[in-house]
């Protein structure tokens, strides 16, 4: 299975109508090729992780790095990730951080500071999942 996680930094504020009207509109396209994956947003910065074949996560990346939305764009990971989906059961979940408890739990297990552009890929990977474990941050 072929992953992009990227960070990247907000290039303006964003409200929760913003993130929900960006997260709809990238589940549709996300869904429509093949993708799937998840994002967090916090302290206005993104990390995600896209998945599925080669040249639909990079069709959908080439997409988030012309974006205006986004700006200091980095690429934490890109290659063969694990032969099965991680995310696969969302064409992308969202870890809402603003506001949730449920944050100190997914980083009790990583001991460290909430600054996700200090995170390496496969770390990044691990919030990831254990944000999309975690009902009380994930919506999909």
């Amino acid at each position: 299975m072929y992953q992009i996680v990227y960070t990247s930094s907000a290039s303006r504020a964003f409200s929760a109508s913003d993130l929900g009207n960006m997260l709809r509109c990238a589940q549709r396209r996300n869904r429509d090729i093949g993708v799937t994956g998840m994002l967090v947003f916090h302290d206005a910065t993104f990390l995600q992780a896209l998945e599925g074949e080669n040249r639909a996560v990079n069709e959908i990346f080439a997409r988030i790095n012309d974006d205006q939305r986004h700006r200091d764009l980095i690429v934490l990971h890109r290659g063969q990730g694990p032969e099965q989906r991680v995310f696969g059961e969302w064409p992308m979940g969202f870890a809402d951080f603003e506001g949730a408890a449920g944050i100190l739990r997914a980083f009790v297990r990583f001991n460290e500071q909430l600054e996700l552009k200090a995170l390496n890929g496969s770390r990044a990977v691990e919030l990831l999942i254990a944000c999309g474990a975690d009902d009380t941050l994930r919506s999909a």
